[in-house]
């Protein structure tokens, strides 16, 4: 018998993997994958966990919410897909399950984003870029600049970086 887990990270595997898809070919992870994904997610924890999964679920987007606040009062860190995506995978997993994909995919993301710099010969002005931007927010309360609006800067689909922490959190949950 198929259970409740095997479905729900069946169906997170396959929304993060489109989101790679269409955040590679077109530059956007579309709400027509996160709504779904979202009401999926709380239909099906409700339920198989009545009141007890719903709330399981609402947790779940709401530490996605949070992260979307907070990326606000930083300036614009996350794009609205990512953060719907990130929702997404709460709605469907949970809180805590997305709390360890939100940690392994900042971790992810920093290793590629450096690897992506430094093949580009970028890596120092980035890094001098970021420190003058921390600054720059500490100091005089000025939004985080951490997108170029340069076309000719590389870009990292950020739905790599959440996609591969949220098979590290499958993986890692699996191995526990």
């Amino acid at each position: 018998m198929i259970t409740i887990m095997v479905i729900t990270t069946s169906l997170t595997v396959l929304l993060v993997a489109a989101a790679v898809y269409t955040d590679v070919r077109w530059g956007k992870i579309f709400n027509y994958l996160t709504m779904p994904a979202i009401a999926l997610g709380l239909v099906i924890n409700s339920l198989t966990g009545g009141i007890d999964g719903f709330v399981h679920s609402i947790e779940g987007v709401g530490l996605g919410l949070g992260l979307f606040l907070v990326s606000c009062l930083l300036g614009r860190i996350l794009g609205g897909g990512d953060i719907k995506l990130l929702m997404a995978v709460g709605a469907l997993q949970g809180p805590v399950f997305l709390a360890w994909t939100i940690c392994c995919t900042a971790i992810i993301g920093g290793v590629l984003a450096v690897i992506i710099a430094a093949r580009h010969g970028i890596l120092l002005e980035k890094i001098k870029a970021l420190f003058t931007s921390c600054y720059m927010r500490l100091t005089f309360r000025v939004p985080m600049e951490m997108e170029d609006s340069e076309a000719t800067q590389p870009r990292l689909p950020y739905a790599i970086a959440i996609s591969l922490g949220t098979v590290a959190t499958i993986a890692g949950l699996h191995i526990l």
